[in-house]
C-alpha cells in the first residue's frame, strides 16, 4: 500500500501528532514536568534535541524563567515551520540544523543546560548511536541540570529476532490507532495512514527505531544517567503490557561518587 509521508512534511506531522491521544497525552505530562523542573531553575536555559515542529520547545519558551532556548533538529523543513511558529521569540531562541549526536557547543551556544527536552528523541537515533546520543545528553547537563524524555515504549521482544520485534510493532500501534478512533469515531482515512506510515517506518527500522522497557534501561545505565521520576500516561489500562506504552522519564546524571556506591 502507497502511504502518505510525514518525514519532510511538518504539516503532515503536526496532523499525525495531534490526531494521536497517546502522543498529545505524552507530549502534555513532558511539558508539565519541564515546567515543574524549570520553577525550581531562575534564569533557566532550555535545550530541546530532536524539537521536530516545537510541539516539545512550546513549554521551555513560555516559561518566565527560561532566559534562552536552543532547539535542534536534523530536518530543514521541521526547523523552517518551528522558525515561523516562534517568530515572535526572536534571539531568545536559536534553532540549529544538526544531528542531535553531534552538535557541537559552539553550535549550541552554552556547554551546561538546566532542563532538555527529549521528545521523541530517543527512537529517532539508530540502535547503534542510542548510548552515544544519551552520553552527550549527559555530557550537556548543568551540575543539577535534569532531561525530560518522553517515549514510545515497545512490549518486550526477543533481541536479534525480526519476527518478535515486527509483532511489537504492530501491537503497538494497533493500540495507537484503537485509541485514536476511540476519541474520534470520524477519524479521517487520511490520518489514519499516516500513523500507519510511522507504524511502517518501525516495522522496516527505517527512520523510527523503537525498543522496548529493557533495552531502553540498559542504554540509560551505559551512558551514566538514571531515572529521578516516571510516569506512564498511556495508555491507562492493560491494554499492552506493563513496561509498555507512552513514558515520561526526568533522567539525571549519575555522579562518580553514585558510580562507586
Amino acid at each position: 500500500m502507497d502511504l502518505p509521508d510525514y518525514r519532510y512534511d511538518p504539516e503532515a506531522y503536526e496532523l499525525e501528532e495531534k490526531s494521536r491521544p497517546d502522543e498529545m497525552m505524552m507530549i502534555g505530562e513532558a511539558a508539565a514536568e519541564a515546567t515543574r523542573l524549570l520553577d525550581a531553575f531562575p534564569n533557566a536555559y532550555g535545550l530541546d534535541l530532536c524539537c521536530g515542529t516545537g510541539l516539545s520547545t512550546e513549554c521551555l519558551v513560555e516559561h518566565p524563567n527560561v532566559v534562552a532556548v536552543a532547539a535542534v533538529d536534523n530536518c530543514k523543513q521541521y526547523l523552517t515551520f518551528a522558525q515561523r511558529k516562534f517568530k515572535s521569540e526572536g534571539d531568545r531562541i536559536k534553532f540549529i540544523l544538526s544531528d542531535a549526536v553531534d552538535v557541537s557547543d559552539v553550535d549550541l551556544g552554552r556547554r551546561d543546560w538546566d532542563v532538555i527536552m527529549l521528545s521523541s528523541a530517543y527512537h529517532h537515533i539508530e540502535d547503534s548511536r542510542k548510548v552515544a546520543f544519551l552520553s552527550r545528553v549527559r555530557g550537556l547537563l548543568g551540575k543539577d541540570g535534569r532531561a525530560v524524555m518522553a517515549e514510545n515504549v515497545l512490549p518486550i521482544y526477543l533481541e536479534g529476532d525480526e519476527a518478535s520485534y515486527h509483532g511489537a510493532v504492530e501491537t503497538f500501534y494497533q493500540e495507537v490507532l484503537r485509541t485514536a478512533r476511540n476519541q474520534n469515531p470520524n477519524l479521517s482515512r487520511h490520518v489514519e495512514t499516516l500513523i500507519e506510515r510511522v507504524a511502517q517506518y518501525g516495522y522496516d527500522g527505517d527512520y523510527e527505531y523503537k525498543v522496548c522497557m529493557p533495552i531502553l534501561s540498559q542504554h540509560l545505565t551505559d551512558a551514566n544517567l538514571e531515572v529521578s521520576w516516571k510516569k506512564r500516561v498511556w495508555p491507562k489500562g492493560l491494554e499492552l503490557e506493563e513496561d509498555s506504552g507512552n513514558f515520561v522519564f526526568t533522567l539525571k546524571s549519575i555522579a562518580a561518587e553514585d558510580k562507586l556506591s
